[in-house]
């Protein structure tokens, strides 16, 4: 037995037939039917919002954008077009008279719960973008289809008769959503496909005779091959001699011009009438989810009825799980709250503010995908506030996510509307690199740098570029940390140009101050990048003329104090200094190393300037010059409490980084008794308190640390005090108080 194609068909939209369709199909998989619904209503399609309560949004708007008949119809075309060869041509036609063409487009909405068989599939009307054959937008891929030619020249005929064969060999039921528009479609949907079409219409004096000639135009055509059935929708709810008369007039016209049977038509507007009711929801669903009582609501009985007069049935309402109800008004709950209720989140009690934010962003995206226009303030609202939780959440990485869900849910709306959204995405992706660069993991972090600067790149200001600019170096950066020199290399040359157009913008347009350091900084940057491409090269001796270049060309500009200036100064002389002997002698990697620890930003430089501390103070050290270690000993402890605090809680992490860095301090001890400088007793006291505080912060852990362990760092923190503090024994009474700056500080 094979299954029944039913077309709804009306003249005009808005009169209730995808509604009807929609609980209709929905019933008939109810009562265990095989039953698909297909989306033939190609320009405005709306078919799935009506499922929502059935998915979740994600899974819904899965289904929405899933590729459907605008792609199988192009698919055919491009075949036919594409083929070499009566083989390939055939291969064509037999791939779709089995149906293998068409089942992999179909999406399951639905299997009925207890098991026992019923299913409700969706083919939609197609994805957002078609391959027509080059890849296009929708609607375009839609205008463009020419479908007298799909007929003419590419056997349209023969691709409607495989999927109708396929459709009523899969299926019991086949209900196809379609309307008055392009005409050729109109045709498909009403004379090639269904073995019934049921032409839904309001009672107003458009609609009938719109319906009345459709009716004689598929009589004409198909004669009785096509069942066709009359459809009243919204019959009830106006005054009771107006709709008497109107029915009358609607059954004189349907008998007359649309050549129906006066008892057929009779038994139709008895049977299959859909009334109006009272308090209908505003947005679309399916009438058993919102009634308090299926088997007493209105609307549903209406339909149960109709299905029953319709498919010649014997639907039932079945009993409905309460819970999966619950779980199915849930997701229909329309929730929108104000833009000062989403703000006051941010305040709230983390585990509260994070569930109760996550549900008005899963809302917003639902709303999104029902088509509702949001607010960009609220919008702003919701990402704002998922970014202030990450800061204060109990569970950071949980806060992560739902942030991540906010900006997915912009992506979106920039997707359809990027002239409205796309300034808050950009502005969002830049938030969560700045604000969250301590829980992204590299590959995450390229991915959304890569993501902004394709936002960016069409955007040809000078504040764009520059945003770019300053976007690039950091993805070259964690392309050089990830030992990637390739794509480093490209995303260089691409700074290099940006570079290059600014330059050229900047000889017509006075640039300010501000946006001259960001050029040079960019530009000293690049010859930093590309020394250390060359370093993973190993290619020694253009990483060192690259960072020496770097200097040259910060040298000619700096004019002032600017923070990022002497965050580049610093690491130009802190590489240098730290390059192969051969190719930087000893002098001059030492006046590298000086001239870094002068030049270190607390701000900026002090926690590169103490991870770095060993290797430069070697550097430093294979001078000849003492002078050269008190300078650098003076500048690298400039700030006595809280360089202290920096340099102890740094290598007093373990054990291994202790013993070195002590014996670091130990040969630098060495060197600076021998001079006498002006603060020479200064210096010593600080390496006195830093070597303290390391063997404090080691001995409150001394149940977690081996004796041998133990013994060395002793060993090693005691010749630093013999050398610099003889006579202070203090610290051999251990869990000696760390020093802490003072607020101010």
């Amino acid at each position: 037995m094979t299954g029944r194609i039913v077309t709804f068909y009306s003249f005009k939209g808005g009169v209730g037939r995808t509604m009807a369709l929609a609980n209709i199909a929905f019933l008939a998989a109810l009562n265990k039917f095989r039953v698909l619904v297909m989306d033939w209503d190609l320009e405005a399609p709306g078919l799935p919002y009506y499922f929502r309560g059935l998915m979740e949004g994600a899974d819904l708007k899965d289904l929405k954008e899933a590729p459907g008949l605008l792609d199988l119809v192009w698919n055919w075309r491009n075949g036919l077009v594409d083929a070499r060869s009566a083989n390939q041509v055939d291969r064509v036609l037999e791939d779709h008279r089995d149906g293998g063409a068409f089942s992999p487009f179909v999406r399951r909405i639905f299997t009925n719960r207890d098991g026992e068989g019923g299913s409700l599939d969706y083919l939609g009307a197609g994805s957002p973008q078609i391959d027509a054959p080059e890849r296009l937008p929708y609607e375009e891929a839609l205008a463009r289809f020419s479908w007298p030619d799909f007929f003419d020249h590419h056997a349209g005929g023969v691709f409607l008769q495989s999927m109708r064969d396929w459709a009523k060999n899969s299926y019991d039921y086949v209900f196809i959503d379609s309307r008055t528009g392009m005409a050729d479609v109109a045709g498909i949907c009403t004379m090639q496909m269904p073995d019934v079409v049921t032409l839904c219409f309001v009672l107003n004096r458009q609609n009938i005779d719109g319906v009345s000639k459709v009716a004689a135009a598929i009589r004409a055509r198909r004669e009785d091959r096509i069942e066709l059935r009359a459809m009243p929708m919204r019959a009830a709810g106006v005054g009771a001699s107006l709709e008497t008369d109107a029915t009358a007039r609607a059954q004189q016209q349907l008998i007359k011009i649309g050549g129906f049977s006066a008892d057929a038509l009779q038994d139709d507007f008895r049977a299959l009438s859909v009334n109006a009711v009272q308090d209908l929801p505003y947005y679309e669903t399916l009438a058993p989810f919102v009634a308090q009582d299926p088997n007493l609501d209105y609307l549903t009985l209406n339909y149960i009825r109709a299905a029953n007069h319709l498919l010649e049935a014997n639907f039932e309402i079945p009993e409905f799980d309460p819970d999966w109800i619950s779980v199915i008004q849930r997701r229909l709950r329309p929730t929108h709250a104000t833009v000062e209720y989403v703000l006051k989140l941010r305040g709230a009690e983390p585990s509260r503010a994070l569930d109760e934010l996550a549900r008005l962003i899963e809302n917003a995206v639902e709303d999104e995908i029902d088509g509702a226009e949001l607010d960009d303030d609220y919008v702003s609202a919701l990402v704002e506030a998922a970014l202030g939780l990450t800061d204060y959440s109990d569970d950071p990485y949980e806060a992560v996510e739902m942030l991540n869900r906010a900006i997915d849910l912009l992506r979106d709306l920039e997707s359809r509307h990027p002239e409205k959204w796309k300034a808050l995405l950009v502005s969002a992706l830049e938030r969560c690199l700045s604000d969250l660069n301590a829980y992204l993991e590299p590959s995450e972090e390229l991915a959304l740098l890569e993501e902004l600067d394709g936002l960016l790149a069409t955007d040809t200001t000078l504040a764009g570029r520059l945003r770019r600019i300053y976007n690039r170096r950091r993805t070259a950066r964690i392309y050089i940390s990830e030992f990637e020199p390739d794509p480093a290399s490209q995303t260089v040359g691409e700074l290099t140009k940006l570079l290059k157009d600014i330059r050229e913008i900047g000889a017509d347009v006075k640039l300010s101050s501000d946006q001259i350091d960001d050029i040079t900084a960019g530009d000293v940057d690049v010859s930093i990048l590309r020394g250390d491409i060359s370093q993973i090269h190993k290619n020694y001796r253009k990483m060192v003329d690259e960072y020496r270049t770097g200097l040259r060309k910060l040298a000619a500009a700096m004019t002032g104090f600017r923070p990022e200036f002497l965050k580049l100064q610093y690491d130009l002389n802190s590489r240098l200094a730290r390059s192969p002997v051969e190719f930087v002698g000893s002098e001059e990697a030492a006046g590298y190393a000086l001239q870094a620890a002068r030049g270190v930003s607390w701000s900026a430089s002090v926690n590169a300037m103490v991870g770095q501390f060993e290797d430069l103070a070697r550097a430093v050290m294979r001078s000849e010059n003492d002078e050269n270690v008190f300078q650098f000993l003076d500048a690298a402890f400039a700030d006595e409490r809280r360089g202290n605090i920096q340099y102890a809680n740094y290598y007093g992490r373990h054990p291994r980084f202790a013993v070195s860095f002590l014996s670091v301090l130990e040969d630098l001890g060495k060197r600076l008794v021998k001079g006498s400088y002006p603060r020479k007793e200064v210096i010593k006291r600080q390496i006195a308190a830093i070597a303290t505080v390391i063997y404090s912060i080691l001995e409150r852990r001394r149940h977690t640390i081996n004796d041998k362990t133990r013994s060395d760092v002793r060993e090693r923190v005691e010749r630093v005090m013999n050398m610099v503090a003889p006579d202070d024994q203090s610290w051999r009474s251990a869990h000696v108080p760390l020093p802490r700056p003072k607020r101010s500080e």
